[in-house]
């Protein structure tokens, strides 16, 4: 008889076990990573549009030779987890953008004064001596907008809540 050379089915048997397993476990930490991406992602992509949009009412003051200004919430409100607006004055078209947010992100105005409802931009670029940050928390990430005197702003690194100052609870 001759000897033939090939696996058991035991043998088959347990690395399919084995294989089954390390995927089993290996798929959790996989799909909470794509998590995680994915809400960094939606919390950048705010902070994206939020940032366009102080860009924009910056150029059309510079452009135009008047103050235009975006504003909190769909009707100006101030309530800027609810989206925001740029604005010009009536003789220069008035509305130009308004946008809403997809996702149930928490936007908060830190800053002077406390309760700004709207980011106003002089001829000049400026915004008024206006500064402060705007914070965005979104399940368990959270990320800053700051905003200088002369109109510039900046973002910081989108961070987890846990690790923060306590700002997003």
């Amino acid at each position: 008889m001759q000897n033939k050379k090939g696996f058991s089915l035991l043998e088959v048997m347990c690395v399919l076990a084995i294989l089954s397993f390390l995927a089993l476990v290996s798929s959790g930490v996989i799909i909470q990573h794509a998590q995680t991406s994915q809400h960094k992602a939606i919390l950048l992509e705010d902070v994206k549009n939020l940032s366009n949009a102080l860009q924009e009412a910056r150029l059309l003051a510079i452009q135009s030779g008047d103050s235009s200004y975006v504003c909190g919430g769909v009707d100006c409100q101030g309530n800027w987890s609810d989206g925001f607006v740029v604005m010009q004055p009536e003789s220069y078209g008035g509305l130009y953008r308004r946008v809403t947010f997809e996702h149930d992100v928490s936007i908060v105005w830190q800053g002077f004064p406390a309760n700004k409802s709207r980011i106003t931009f002089l001829p000049n670029g400026l915004s008024g001596y206006q500064n402060g940050t705007f914070l965005f928390c979104y399940l368990g990430w959270h990320t800053r907008l700051v905003i200088n005197q002369s109109g510039r702003f900046y973002g910081a690194d989108v961070v987890a809540t846990e690790d923060s100052d306590g700002a997003c609870s």
